[in-house]
């Protein structure tokens, strides 16, 4: 049985402290993976590939969908670091605040969109870089 829906998922980023992403309408949770090294030995059973753990793990990008105001504090940290060479501090949050997942990250692109029949969004690519705090 699910244990929470999707609404108050908290997007974080650092404006001097970590500060709620305002007017958030959607997001994905980067996903955790690790790198695998595919190999085939003759040995190998009916030539199929085998993998071994190369002990390399990512966080991978992810999109978020906000409702668009460049004058807001945290959508223009975002367009600020966008254009900074160095990562900025943020973090996701799951709805119910059981699990917070707390990275750099450099904001990778920006792409507003703007439909007769929806209000002015933009959404966001974050892609994390070096390794996670998962409390």
């Amino acid at each position: 049985m699910p244990t929470q829906g999707g609404l108050g998922l908290v997007l974080k980023i650092n404006t001097g402290s970590l500060t709620t992403v305002a007017n958030l309408i959607e997001a994905d949770f980067p996903e955790q993976e690790k790198e695998l090294w595919e190999y085939v030995l003759h040995s190998s059973t009916d030539g199929y590939a085998e993998y071994m753990d190369t002990g390399l793990r990512k966080l991978t990008e992810f999109t978020a969908t906000l409702l668009w105001d460049d004058t807001e504090t945290t959508h223009a940290q975002m367009l600020t670091s966008f254009e900074a060479s160095t990562a900025v501090g943020m973090s996701i949050e799951d709805p119910a605040g059981q699990e917070t997942i707390a990275f750099d990250a450099h904001i990778q692109k920006i792409g507003r969109i703007s439909k007769s029949d929806e209000g002015y969004q933009c959404e966001v690519t974050i892609q994390p870089t070096g390794g996670p705090t998962i409390t």
